[in-house]
């Protein structure tokens, strides 16, 4: 499987949200959704910034987050 590492940046409110679900998690291996990001290239990198509109999904059962546990062998 290929993947690539791509920093997210979060700021304020979004950074505590995230913080808060992700202390909450009980599960290791984890799929997060996260919307309305903005893409910048900075230092020939591709980086993802938070904004207002951010929003997090945790929830495993969303199908597209079931179909990528699967597709990645993820499901326990």
């Amino acid at each position: 499987m290929l993947s690539k590492l791509v920093r997210l940046t979060l700021w304020d409110k979004e950074a505590s949200n995230f913080r808060e679900l992700n202390r909450i998690s009980t599960r290791k291996k984890q799929v997060v959704i996260i919307t309305s990001i903005i893409p910048r290239i900075h230092e020939e990198k591709l980086s993802l910034t938070a904004t207002p509109g951010t929003r997090f999904y945790f929830n495993n059962e969303i199908d597209i987050i079931q179909r990528f546990q699967k597709r990645n062998k993820l499901l326990s």
